[in-house]
């Protein structure tokens, strides 16, 4: 007989905390750790990780796979590159709590971007069993979204709430945060998160930081005002009492690179002072977002200078999807604005772009940051999605490890697994410890690499040969399957 359920020998334990790693042999029982190091039992199952690294499953920290994990509860573009944890409900936008008039204005702009659903459930509890009973493959973690809260409570006026709206907002929020969600996020250049003003911010995230849970922000402003958005984040986090998580940390526009050399001081300014602010960043030198919200947001000026590629489309996917703007207007003989207003009129306003807006020293800068975590931000949408979706994880593993040599392998694993734990409270995950859950991934260092393309995107990262989530194999060798162990995950609960 057996004596554990799972023994992985000769592999490379890198732990998640950032100690040098080392050989050694891994031993799971009952979906936990239960040895790590010298092993003498025999596994019911063994696996040889002989020239790999073993690693705690990433954590995806940034996510808008809220619908997806539902829909397509494989989610086969996270399981695919190491992540076992998906981490939704950010940038202010989600799919819970949900009343008639929010299920309208998902349908109408929003689920064609994160994912179509018809949002049926009203609470965050009722979503959170609602993926429970979906069994996706991986983990979820899960914010309570801001401008979810503001539409179910005041539609999308362009005003501050009065106070019956705020205390339906508050009531909402604390029902989440009575749920295990892990905080409140916000999309503050998104509607209706947009109209925002910080008093209303920072009377909601009070009710967060009565939980322990943290505000995490898609700030004001990336480009000419992102030091005073960083500060208006910064102030929320210290006036509630909690901690901050600014998302997808960036200088976008090309007038605007280097402007990380003054955001991460100041970052680093208000932690000195007590303040728990964290950033997440993805590699690559593209975002992706909503068509409609930047145009609106540069007024096309952006568009005139940034090459930009449309993701998705609702309606005609051979016209437009794949496409770069600028081939788009030269098709129809249009200048760049006016091909984007029908684009957009076209697809009733619903298309994602992806925008070749950062600079490289910029991303480098804040990947390297000590309290930096790795976030996909992916848009799980039909057409063409940034590559991010399927390579985020490994595309840190091959470039800024292997190639480019500006992380130690044991920190690009920190940055993935312990530090988003713990900034999440996602408990008894993270690090390759006795009695924690055992969500694992073995990988080639030597190999490991990103193959999704702008392109072609919807392509699987090389060299992680085995993804392990609550001590069920979910992938192998580049295939799943078919395991769906994944949980639910509550705010500082270990399950």
């Amino acid at each position: 007989m057996a004596d554990y359920d799972l023994v992985i020998r000769h592999g490379l334990i890198v732990d998640g905390t950032g100690a040098p790693a080392r050989q050694g042999a891994l031993a799971v029982s009952d979906g936990r750790i239960v040895a790590v190091g010298a092993i003498d039992g025999r596994g019911e199952t063994e696996l040889d990780a002989e020239g790999h690294a073993v690693a705690p499953g990433f954590i995806d920290v940034h996510t808008h796979d809220d619908a997806a994990v539902i829909r397509d509860p494989r989610v086969d573009f996270k399981i695919m590159q190491g992540v076992t944890t998906d981490v939704v409900g950010n940038c202010g936008a989600g799919v819970a709590p949900a009343n008639d008039a929010f299920r309208a204005y998902y349908a109408a702009g929003m689920g064609p971007i994160l994912g179509e659903s018809d949002l049926p459930w009203s609470t965050t509890a009722e979503y959170f069993a609602a993926v429970e009973a979906a069994r996706p493959a991986c983990n979820v973690a899960a914010y309570v979204p801001h401008g979810v809260l503001r539409y179910n409570a005041m539609g999308g006026e362009r005003r501050p709430p009065g106070d019956a709206e705020l205390q339906r907002m508050r009531e909402q929020l604390d029902e989440g945060m009575r749920a295990g969600a892990i905080g409140l996020s916000t999309g503050l250049v998104y509607a209706p998160g947009a109209f925002a003003r910080t008093d209303e911010l920072v009377a909601l995230a009070k009710v967060a930081a009565s939980y322990g849970g943290i505000y995490g922000s898609h700030i004001r402003d990336e480009s000419a005002r992102l030091l005073e958005a960083v500060g208006e984040a910064i102030s929320i986090g210290e006036q509630a009492g909690c901690g901050v998580q600014i998302s997808h940390h960036k200088a976008a526009g090309a007038q605007y690179f280097g402007m990380t050399k003054q955001s991460l001081p100041l970052i680093a300014e208000a932690r000195a002072r007590g303040v728990d602010v964290t950033i997440d960043v993805y590699p690559y030198v593209a975002s992706s977002s909503s068509l409609a919200a930047m145009f609106r947001l540069g007024r096309g000026a952006a568009f005139e200078t940034a090459p930009a590629i449309i993701a998705s489309v609702k309606y005609n996917k051979e016209r437009y999807e794949g496409k770069y703007v600028r081939e788009i207007a030269a098709e129809l003989d249009l200048p760049i604005g006016e091909a984007i207003r029908k684009v957009l009129q076209d697809e009733e306003n619903t298309p994602s772009v992806i925008m070749f807006i950062m600079d490289e020293a910029d991303v480098r800068r804040v990947i390297a940051d000590d309290h930096a975590m790795i976030g996909s931000d992916g848009l799980p949408s039909e057409g063409k999605p940034h590559p991010r979706l399927y390579g985020t994880m490994a595309a840190v593993l091959e470039k800024y490890v292997r190639e480019e040599p500006l992380l130690a392998l044991e920190e690009a694993v920190r940055k993935m697994t312990s530090l988003p734990a713990g900034k999440h409270r996602i408990a008894g995950r993270g690090i390759l410890r006795e009695g924690w859950q055992a969500d694992l991934v073995i990988f080639d260092p030597a190999t490991v690499a990103d193959v999704a393309t702008y392109a072609e995107p919807r392509q699987y990262s090389r060299g992680i040969d085995y993804v392990i989530v609550n001590g069920e194999v979910a992938a192998e060798h580049g295939r799943q399957t078919g395991a769906r162990a994944g949980k639910m995950l509550r705010r500082g609960v270990a399950t």
